[in-house]
């Protein structure tokens, strides 16, 4: 594992492909951005149950999912022909 420290602002690349973004700093939490071409997945994983080394549950979640995905252009936002 590669630890990195950054500040508010900055960001790290990976592979030339993806951009990670410190977004904030608080006391218990960092949030931070991902940029990424869409052919390359972004998971997430999160402790459901308190740390420990036996029975944590993890959840994966899809990033790149919207609720408005699969629903139809707006009324005007057709493409024209």
């Amino acid at each position: 594992m590669l630890i990195i420290s950054r500040k508010k602002d900055q960001k790290i690349i990976l592979a030339d492909e993806i951009e990670i973004t410190i977004l904030e700093v608080g006391r218990n939490r960092v949030r931070f951005g991902v940029k990424a071409p869409k052919h390359i997945p972004i998971h997430t994983r999160l402790k459901t149950s308190p740390v420990s080394d036996q029975g944590a549950q993890i959840v994966e979640m899809e990033a790149r999912t919207s609720p408005l995905d699969g629903l139809p252009p707006a009324v005007g936002m057709a493409k024209r022909q």
